[in-house]
């Protein structure tokens, strides 16, 4: 028996069913499933934050609050293009950034975990931004607070105890099977 055979032989003794029993994956935990829809509602509302920035942005009320902030400093036009420009490219960067983590995690991977903290993080400081500038957009900030509290609470939910079991147990589930196949 080479060893390769003889490892494979092992290991799947060692599987709770016996010889030659096909490993079953961890069940997911109901808090890395929350913590999954949480990210998907938080990237949904990065993108609904786009429109309605747009539309706040090419209000007249909004345009006269412009010239009356900056006086003559400002070109309306050129301001705006560029604020809402600003808004569809980090919103849809984030959006993306959040549905990738949210497929990670689901699929067991815990790494993605440091990752949403820093998202979340650039996030608040960006909301925190949205309501102390002059002229503040404050549909689009309290759409942005919403995306932040869903993302802060996914993050609490993915670093309890739960799922870092099922981290650590998915882990270790994909270790095994790496080892059966070789």
């Amino acid at each position: 028996m080479s060893e390769k055979t003889a490892q494979n032989a092992n290991h799947s003794s060692n599987a709770p069913g016996g010889p030659g029993t096909a490993l079953a994956a961890p069940a997911r935990a109901k808090t890395v499933e929350i913590a999954f829809w949480l990210l998907l509602a938080s990237a949904a509302a990065v993108l609904i934050r786009i429109p309605v920035a747009i539309s706040v942005l090419n209000t007249d009320e909004f345009k006269t609050r412009l010239e009356e902030t900056f006086g003559a400093y400002v070109i309306v036009p050129n301001w705006i293009s560029s604020e809402s420009s600003g808004y569809v490219w980090s919103g849809i960067i984030t959006a993306v950034v959040l549905a990738a983590i949210a497929v990670l995690v689901r699929m067991g991977l815990g790494w993605p975990r440091f990752v949403l903290i820093v998202v979340t993080v650039l996030t608040a400081l960006n909301m925190r931004v949205q309501f102390t500038q002059e002229p503040v957009v404050m549909a689009a900030a309290w759409v942005t607070l919403a995306a932040v509290l869903l993302m802060l609470a996914a993050t609490v939910l993915l670093f309890l105890p739960q799922a870092g079991a099922y981290f650590k147990s998915r882990g270790q589930y994909r270790k095994d099977r790496t080892l059966s196949r070789a």
